[in-house]
């Protein structure tokens, strides 16, 4: 059984937004996350080729969780060129402030460009509230009803402090989803970097209701679990729940070979194809 491999999470910078004397640099979530000796950054064809790399076939690729609505405006169209430009392999992602008042003009905009989904999301980044109300409310509802998959950044409480970890945690994130499925049930959410470990708590029966209604991504996960992490967790909420994304270019997809080697063939399948087509709302 060979799957179509799908990574979920991939992130692209325009080139003129690379450049530390760029407008993306007066951002103050995009300077921590990019203060490194060599940032990296990737363009659709850099996606392509990273894929071709791990033997995978299609991405998810969306921007910078900017603040500015312009910056979102300009990437947003940079990204729908690169998916047009990727030959059916790339799907692109708008990403919007859902505290600014264009936020619901901007889906309207780029899903006629293109753009098939909203992400990736950041409470932290973009300075707004995780609740259940306001321009959130208003921006998931709006997907909700346009069917569009939603991709929210969430955080480990514990564990080592890196640049960009943020307080998108398990605590935080609980008090959203319960109102969140009460009046968006058919949202299609995942929750990025394993929901912070929010599955983890699926030992607890309303934990585990809620969590079968969502699907989280791996990205990251080299740099925060061990290989272990993902047959446990696929025992606890189903493969079919977990979806693969590299976060590249921070990793590149070949780097979760010896982590997927680990699940069963049948779990893996279903983490590297199926958990990613049904959050995209795919047959």
């Amino acid at each position: 059984m060979v799957p179509t491999v799908i990574d979920c999470h991939t992130h692209l910078v325009p080139p003129w937004l690379r450049d530390p004397g760029s407008a993306a640099w007066r951002d103050p979530w995009f300077e921590v996350c990019h203060a490194s000796a060599k940032p990296r950054f990737a363009s659709g064809v850099d996606v392509l080729a990273a894929l071709d790399e791990a033997g995978a076939q299609r991405a998810v690729i969306f921007g910078w969780p900017f603040a500015d609505p312009g910056l979102l405006r300009e990437v947003n169209d940079y990204v729908a060129a690169e998916a047009a430009a990727g030959a059916g392999r790339l799907v692109g992602f708008a990403t919007v402030n859902p505290d600014r008042p264009e936020a619901l003009a901007e889906i309207e905009r780029t899903s006629e460009i293109g753009l098939r989904g909203l992400g990736e999301l950041n409470c932290d980044g973009q300075g707004f509230e995780l609740a259940w109300g306001g321009g959130l409310r208003r921006t998931l509802m709006t997907c909700a009803e346009v069917a569009w998959p939603v991709l929210l950044h969430a955080s480990e409480p514990v564990g080592h402090a890196y640049g960009g970890k943020g307080l998108a945690t398990p605590d935080r994130l609980w008090r959203l989803l319960g109102p969140l499925q009460e009046e968006a049930g058919q949202l299609r959410l995942c929750l990025a970097h394993l929901g912070g470990g929010l599955p983890f708590y699926s030992h607890m029966p309303e934990v585990k209701r809620v969590c079968a209604r969502l699907w989280f991504d791996t990205a990251a996960l080299p740099y925060l679990y061990d290989d272990a992490v993902l047959a446990e967790l696929s025992a606890l909420i189903g493969a079919e729940r977990i979806c693969f994304g590299s976060d590249f270019p921070l990793l590149r997809p070949r780097r979760y070979q010896s982590t997927l080697s680990a699940l069963s063939e049948v779990d893996r399948h279903t983490l590297l194809e199926v958990a990613g087509r049904s959050w995209l709302g795919e047959p």
